[in-house]
């Protein structure tokens, strides 16, 4: 079942303990779209802006490659009407930063994904769509790993708060 329950308006009272977010949704450009808006809503204020930055332009990446690339392997064709893959997203805060987990009932992540490389060279043919989603998701995360489980991706991640005012790096990939 989709969770398409609107984001709850606490007013001036806020959920206890830490802020957490969590929705299960269908991996279509327009409810990402709406998760990333309430996501957002949901950390404004409770995590600093830089993180929130930061977990934001991965996540979208995330969800926009399961979009994209989640209902058929990479190079292949769709047959017929595939019905839409579904999200589990789930994002907490706590003293080290945000604490980020999606799982999705699409098809596998391709290892090379997950394998650090370097960029390829800045010619026009490498800036065209693909390519550079996952060196960003990389660049903006730690402690990033996924596994396959049964028939459900799971990718998590953390991304901790800025040091010094400046943007932590350093991912560790673990598959």
């Amino acid at each position: 079942m989709i969770d398409d329950m609107p984001f709850p308006d606490y007013g001036d009272r806020r959920p206890c303990g830490a802020p957490m977010f969590h929705r299960i949704l269908a991996a279509e450009p327009l409810t990402v779209q709406q998760a990333l808006i309430d996501l957002r809503v949901r950390f404004a204020g409770a995590v600093p802006a830089d993180a929130l930055d930061r977990m934001e332009l991965a996540m979208a990446e995330v969800l926009n490659n399961i979009v994209q690339h989640g209902r058929h392997p990479p190079g292949a064709a769709p047959r017929g009407r595939l019905p839409p893959v579904t999200i589990h997203l789930t994002v907490t805060s706590h003293a080290g930063g945000l604490a980020c987990a999606v799982a999705d009932d699409g098809t596998p992540l391709p290892p090379s994904c997950l394998v650090p490389a370097r960029l390829p060279p800045p010619e026009i043919a490498a800036l065209r769509e693909g390519g550079f989603g996952w060196f960003m998701i990389r660049d903006l995360t730690q402690s990033l790993f996924y596994f396959r489980e049964q028939r459900r991706n799971v990718l998590c991640f953390h991304i901790p708060p800025a040091e010094d005012g400046r943007r932590p790096s350093g991912t560790a990939v673990v598959a």
